[in-house]
């Protein structure tokens, strides 16, 4: 029987539906946004509701998450009978999946505070109760503004519609998306911690789903002159040839990122007229600012290079990148050509692709 690679917390809502005994574990969140209504997803084994009137001493508005999961011991001898390399693993387990969706819907950041494991019965055993370290900086919200708006989210209102299609992929889809999810979610916590992270955390957000974004000969000269079958037909030792494929899949990674984005935007080029145009990056622009925000993580990463960031003003919320045009650190001049936008822009469009992967691929309801 093949696996069943969908994500844990769909697999654990059907195991809770043939009437098991259950227990519940409620996790202490918290969020700079403010989120009203009530969550409640699969007969109440998903709850999600506020839980204070009023910012705690952190700053944050914090919020109860009540998960059900199957009472009995985990059948270790059928995962290990089932379970293959390309078999579904998420390492946050099923609160990650549901931090990371969360993170994504609402487009702001969800923060674990604690959590408590209750027995059925109260009076079969005692709670037990976990803290965990908060990594945040309070920061001006003008750094990112549309993560630290609250105006209209609500847990009621839509994301049970949400998971409802998250459910309907592809089981072959999961893997690639939650990922995808998951460095989203990354990214948003890395605002006001680290603004170069920021980048590289979204930037993997994509590539976990463009991997399989094909490419015409027209997009990629060397694949029309089949170098893959120039690979294989050639003397060299089967070692040298999977090296050279390597070489050429992360050439090509570039432009499969590209076009990915390009092809999943739809929806988030609004257009109009702005008095300062020329800040503002037009659809008809977008590959040159794609290939420049690659570059620029290829080069953090494997060279230590430091990334040209556009520095958030009072006045250039709705910029998409700072009207300088270029800049000199110590003896280094910088060319304006090497800046990226605004962290809030390639975040925003980000979301956009992914929300649009979704939608894209899932399955329409019966």
């Amino acid at each position: 029987m093949p696996n069943d690679n969908r994500m844990g917390w769909i697999r654990n809502l059907e195991s809770l539906a043939g009437g098991v005994s259950q227990y519940t574990a409620e996790y202490e969140l918290g969020s700079e946004c403010s989120l009203h209504g009530l969550l409640d997803y699969g007969d109440g084994r998903i709850i999600c509701a506020p839980m204070s009137t009023e910012r705690s001493k952190e700053g944050l508005w914090l919020y109860n998450l009540v998960l059900s999961f199957p009472l009995g011991a985990i059948d270790h001898t059928r995962s290990m009978r089932e379970a293959d390399a390309k078999g579904y693993y998420f390492k946050d387990g099923i609160l990650g999946e549901l931090l990371a969706l969360l993170s994504l819907f609402f487009r702001c950041r969800f923060y674990l505070i604690s959590s408590r494991l209750s027995p059925g019965d109260p009076r079969s055993g005692m709670t037990i109760k976990t803290e965990y370290p908060l990594v945040r900086i309070n920061c001006d919200p003008k750094v990112h503004p549309p993560v630290f708006e609250s105006t209209g989210k609500n847990l009621a209102v839509e994301f049970c519609e949400f998971l409802d299609r998250v459910r309907t992929l592809d089981k072959g889809l999961h893997q690639k998306f939650i990922l995808a999810c998951y460095h989203y979610r990354r990214a948003l916590n890395e605002i006001g911690v680290d603004s170069e992270m920021v980048f590289i955390r979204l930037v993997s957000a994509i590539e976990a789903l463009s991997k399989d974004t094909k490419l015409t000969g027209r997009e990629d000269a060397l694949e029309a002159a089949g170098v893959a079958d120039l690979i294989s037909q050639s003397n060299m030792s089967a070692e040298l040839k999977a090296e050279l494929r390597t070489v050429f899949d992360v050439r090509k990674s570039r432009k499969k990122f590209v076009r990915f984005v390009e092809r999943h935007c739809s929806g988030f080029f609004k257009g109009g007229n702005f008095k300062t145009s020329r800040l503002k990056i037009k659809k008809a622009d977008l590959g040159k600012v794609l290939t420049n925000i690659y570059d620029a993580r290829s080069r953090y990463l494997h060279s230590g290079e430091p990334m040209f960031l556009s520095r958030p003003m009072r006045g250039g919320e709705k910029w998409d990148t700072d009207p300088s045009l270029g800049m000199i650190a110590d003896n280094r001049s910088i060319p304006g050509s090497k800046k990226l936008p605004y962290g809030y822009f390639f975040e925003g469009l980000v979301r956009q692709c992914l929300l649009n992967y979704l939608k894209n691929n899932a399955a329409e309801e019966p």
